[in-house]
This record gives structure tokens, sequence and C-alpha cells, in this order.
């Protein structure tokens, strides 16, 4: 399923993305959308970035280039 970040660009992995909220820039790892609506893919933390513990919603996120 294709997730979308706080401005409605398309993420993939391995593209950099700066963490809204904090300002931090990482790269999109993976995303665990299995079994969820569109809806829920997009608010809900299914994304792991690199050099990052924790999930990340896919709206908490802005693509970079």
């Amino acid at each position: 399923m294709k997730i979308y970040d706080r401005n409605r660009n398309a993420l993939t992995p391995g593209q950099r993305v700066m963490i809204a909220a904090t300002g931090a820039v990482d790269v999109l790892k993976e995303a665990h959308t299995d079994n969820l609506t569109p809806y829920q893919a997009e608010h809900e933390k299914c994304v792991l970035l690199a050099n990052s513990r924790e999930p990340y919603a896919p709206i908490e996120l802005i693509r970079l280039g």
C-alpha cells in the first residue's frame, strides 16, 4: 500500500525524510502497512527509520528531495 507524508508526497524505502516535530533528518527504512486501511496506514505508527528506535506515522514525516 502506498503511504504519504504530511504534504501528500509518496514515501518509499530509501528516501530521506524529516521528522516534522523535531526537524531531525533520517532515511525511511520500511513501512509495515499490511492489514491496514488507507487512513490507518497514514495515521498509525507503522514507519521505521534507519537511525531511530521508535516507529513514526507517515503524517509525522516530510519527504526531502
